[in-house]
């Protein structure tokens, strides 16, 4: 074969390779059995059943991947086999996938046994202690609650802005603001605080403290920063509901904030992964 049939056939194979990747479908993920999930809060109890109701068999960490089996009906936990083939459930609020849970396969259908938790007297305060990777829709679905009537009990500037260690009023007694009110002043950062658990300390956001030091990343501060609190309320939270096309560095510029306060604050772990509808808090 002559040196120019060769550079001819060569042409040739390349537009067949890529008149074969044109006309190969795209496949949409879905969360079929098999589905590949990540363990996403601090660390993840595993039961025997798809409840709270029934006994833990065990604990998995932070970012352990696990597999999808299928799910119970009308709740939102799923059945996974975790690393050692052991079979079990989870509440998929825990978890980070792609996938959506209403197109797994249902694998139990028997009513889920009421949890034995005795119920608190009539009047009597419940409150929740926040824990690590833990959001107010979370616990909200512990509880049997909206998101929206937790920020409302608990007078919360922003459902986004919860830390670790904050007492949440779920039930019972009198509202009381979760939040002190912000007095103004310095504060020195201590090791392992975050903007957003100082900014809730004194009853601000995070928004309002970076933009106070000029941080233009909330998550570069360190030990023994002084910060200026500023005084006065909170300013109200922004929303913007994402359009067709739409990215998160464009939207950024166009209010004015960096992109990585938008993810910030909105616990986006892909900023790539938006999608029209969704509605994104700007700080």
């Amino acid at each position: 074969m002559t040196g120019k049939n060769i550079l001819v056939f060569s042409r040739l194979i390349g537009l067949i390779l890529i008149a074969a990747l044109l006309i190969v479908p795209v496949v949409e993920v879905s969360a079929q059995a098999g589905t590949v999930a990540a363990v996403n809060t601090g660390r993840l109890n595993v039961r025997a059943g798809p409840s709270m109701a029934y006994d833990d068999i065990t604990s998995i960490p932070f970012n352990t991947e696990v597999t999808l089996l299928g799910r119970a009906v009308d709740t939102t936990w799923v059945q996974v086999r975790i690393p050692g083939g052991q079979v079990g459930w989870v509440n998929y609020l825990y978890l980070r996938t792609y996938a959506r849970l209403d197109s797994l396969p249902i694998t139990w259908t028997t009513p889920v046994p009421p949890i034995t938790n005795p119920a608190p007297l009539p009047g009597t305060p419940r409150y929740h202690i926040v824990r690590a990777g833990q959001t107010l829709q979370i616990i909200a679905a512990l509880y049997g609650t909206t998101w929206q009537a937790l920020a409302a009990l608990n007078n919360l500037p922003n459902p986004n802005y919860i830390y670790t260690g904050q007492q949440l009023l779920i039930s019972g007694g009198t509202t009381t603001p979760t939040y002190p009110p912000p007095t103004g002043g310095t504060h020195v950062v201590q090791p392992g605080e975050t903007l957003q658990i100082i900014a809730a300390r004194y009853g601000t956001t995070w928004g309002a403290l970076a933009a106070a030091n000029n941080i233009t990343d909330p998550n570069r501060i360190y030990v023994g920063q002084r910060l200026v609190i500023p005084a006065g309320p909170p300013p109200a939270p922004r929303y913007y509901t994402v359009q067709q096309g739409d990215r998160i560095y464009e939207i950024a510029r166009r209010f004015g904030v960096s992109p990585q306060a938008i993810i910030t604050a909105n616990n986006l772990w892909n900023a790539n992964l938006i999608y029209p509808g969704q509605r994104l808090v700007i700080p």
